[in-house]
């Protein structure tokens, strides 16, 4: 075997070692996030499937991501797309595991929502962190609050016209909090993939777990855990 050869040779049979040796990932998740459930359950199963376990650590939004791309941490349970342009010591995994829908909730008004731009004239609230409705909402101004209850109570207050949640999470909150005068206006403004990220350090894990979500995706099972989640009711 020439030298080059037998270099390559052992390095990525030490990358397949160190995978096959890693039992358990920290994975960081917003917490309080109805997808959240739904993804950790689909990363638990899949997982599964390579002998690892995952452990979430539950964090407000923009502080999971700090501590995922520093690195303190094994990765991110999920995000939209894209995530990996700002905090680049963060690898996708191609595969999705779950969808956003990115959707407007109101209390008195019954407005026509015909994506982004046709919500301008309102007053918005949305949760810092929460990407897809801070790029969304970006020349807007909206009024930037920690929690999702924090939003839906100033709509329910009437201190805020419209606000802008993940579908799920929303529905979640309003059946926290009872909030039944609240209500989502329908369609979504816009839907997004999520998708699963690892630090950079677990590289060779990505095509892995990846052909894993093919898999689920291809027999229907990813879909299937989301809705078993939103049709049970127990958010």
């Amino acid at each position: 075997m020439e030298k080059k050869t037998f270099l390559l040779f052992i390095f990525f049979t030490f990358l397949a070692d160190n995978s096959c040796a890693i039992s358990q990932l920290k994975l960081t998740a917003i917490e309080g996030s109805l997808n959240s459930k739904i993804s950790q359950l689909v990363l638990e199963e899949a997982y599964k499937k390579l002998n690892i376990e995952i452990d979430i650590i539950a964090l407000p939004g923009e502080r999971a991501l700090r501590t995922s791309n520093s690195g303190k941490v094994d990765g991110e349970l999920f995000r939209i797309a894209n995530i990996e342009k700002r905090y680049k010591n963060l690898v996708v995994v191609p595969t999705p595991i779950n969808v956003l829908q990115g959707i407007a909730f109101t209390k008195n008004l019954r407005p026509s929502i015909e994506g982004w731009d046709s919500l301008k004239p309102f007053k918005i609230g949305i949760q810092v962190g929460i990407k897809f409705a801070e790029r969304g909402t970006q020349e807007m101004n909206p009024i930037l609050v920690d929690t999702n209850e924090q939003l839906f109570k100033m709509l329910d207050n009437e201190r805020l016209d419209i606000i802008i949640a993940a579908m799920a999470n929303g529905l979640k909150t309003m059946h926290k909090l009872k909030l039944e005068s609240i209500h989502p206006i329908q369609p979504p403004i816009q839907e997004y993939p999520l998708y699963h990220y690892l630090h950079k350090k677990h590289l060779s894990l990505v095509p892995q777990i990846d052909k894993v979500l093919q898999d689920m995706h291809k027999t229907g099972r990813t879909q299937t855990i989301r809705n078993e989640v939103l049709l049970s009711g127990k958010f």
